[in-house]
């Protein structure tokens, strides 16, 4: 049996973490610039449903997490059919970026203790958990015996 540790949105451009550049003097960053602001309105948001659902300490036990991600539809692609996005970023990018931020905010010690993790990468509208425009749809269950 499982139980909701929390549930949100988090509205924004979802931005792939993954390839690091090096820029001299030893020191990588991330290569999109846009990873920095999508992780902080991801942590943000999670901490508002931390707030809100009363949790104060980090969740100690496994978890699973459910992210579905928002992208932007190109304007080439079809507008009376579902599509898929099926192009960059890669889907399990933009979950590294997710779970980071969710370390981040607290909810639990390291993302060492997602034992199960479903992604989705949709258009908006496009899915029954898709955002009408782009984000992410975030939910953590505690993982019981």
């Amino acid at each position: 049996m499982s139980e909701l540790i929390a549930s949100f949105y988090a509205y924004g451009d979802p931005a792939p973490q993954g390839s690091l550049k090096h820029v001299g003097g030893g020191r990588l960053v991330d290569s999109s610039r846009r990873l920095r602001p999508w992780r902080q309105l991801v942590t943000a948001a999670a901490r508002e449903a931390l707030r809100v659902s009363g949790q104060t300490e980090p969740h100690l036990g496994p978890v699973q997490v459910l992210a579905v991600l928002t992208v932007p539809k190109p304007k080439s692609a079809p507008k009376r059919i579902q599509t898929w996005p099926s192009k960059r970023p890669d889907v399990d990018k933009l979950a590294r970026a997710i779970l980071d931020a969710l370390t981040d905010a607290g909810v639990w010690h390291d993302d060492a203790q997602v034992v199960e993790l479903t992604a989705v990468k949709v258009y908006p509208d496009e899915h029954p958990l898709a955002l009408p425009t782009t984000g992410a749809y975030i939910q953590i269950w505690s993982v019981t015996e």
